[in-house]
């Protein structure tokens, strides 16, 4: 069978099985199974595809077509124009998370944080703090996880983008146990309501962790426990920037609020909804470096 001919089948069964973009991710799928990019499959697409190669091209297919989503599948996933491993124990990184690395980076570079401490709460994956440290090459960070798991693929990730010397990993619940201050402190903490489960895409609900996808009866379980370290941690000219979920964004300011914090600003994504918001201390600068030293 040749390779064209096997990307007819596979993307014949993701149609039907009723993937969007079947022939692309048929693409994808051959391409992880043969180390080939879509411009290699495309020039040898007459070539003959080994037998082992199509059973194990069939089989991601199967996968696939039970909803497996396809970063599972190829153990990777692309996020602010780099590579990061991901599998069954990290969220999957999206393309609505960049908003908080556009606005931390904005932050940064007007106020002129050259060397930030950065703390990233709830790494997963780590795709937060390693895209920060890799803008910003003379950053140190620090990640926690409550998974080990997720923190040993973060670890991974980092010294596959070279940061590994600058990131540092805790396994703790939230904040935990930490007692520095941080200039930068960013998080993508869970928000999905228990009862909006049902409507979730199965290729979400039935792989991705359950524990960084839902967060209480109405979605600010994570925010509430945050908010106490978030107002520990952040320096006094620090600032906070955290993901929302779709129209919590009144929910979580005055969670924040009532922990010592004041709202600075926020920041939409791409398709218009409330993503960032961002925070600091309630207290004025002097006030803080009176009372913290």
């Amino acid at each position: 069978m040749s390779i064209d001919e096997a990307l007819n089948r596979a993307s014949t069964l993701l149609k039907e099985g009723g993937i969007e973009g079947a022939r692309s991710e048929a693409r994808i799928l051959l391409g992880h199974v043969l180390g080939a990019t879509r411009e290699e499959l495309l020039l040898c697409h007459a070539n003959s595809l080994a037998k082992n190669k199509f059973e194990e091209f069939m089989s991601l297919t199967a996968r696939r077509v039970a909803r497996e989503p396809i970063a599972y599948l190829t153990g990777e996933r692309e996020f602010w124009g780099l590579t990061f491993e991901v599998t069954r124990e990290t969220l999957i990184p999206r393309p609505d998370s960049e908003t908080l690395i556009e606005a931390a980076l904005d932050f940064a570079r007007e106020n002129g944080l050259n060397r930030p401490r950065i703390l990233d709460i709830g790494t997963g994956s780590g795709c937060l703090m390693i895209s920060l440290l890799n803008e910003m090459p003379e950053a140190g960070g620090v990640a926690t996880d409550i998974s080990f798991a997720a923190l040993e693929v973060a670890r991974r990730n980092a010294a596959r983008h070279g940061v590994a010397a600058r990131a540092h990993f805790a396994a703790v619940s939230w904040g935990g146990a930490l007692k520095s201050l941080f200039d930068l402190i960013i998080a993508n903490p869970p928000y999905i309501a228990e009862d909006a489960r049902a409507s979730l895409m199965p290729d979400v609900v039935d792989y991705e962790p359950k524990e960084a996808l839902f967060a209480g009866a109405t979605g600010v379980d994570a925010y509430r426990a945050l908010a106490p370290d978030l107002a520990r941690l952040i320096a006094p000219e620090g600032r906070i920037f955290i993901e929302l979920g779709q129209g919590c964004g009144q929910q979580v300011t005055e969670l924040f609020t009532a922990s010592g914090m004041r709202e600075c600003a926020n920041r939409s994504d791409l398709a218009g909804i409330e993503r960032c918001a961002m925070f600091a201390r309630a207290e004025s600068p002097t006030a803080a470096m009176e009372k913290y030293g």
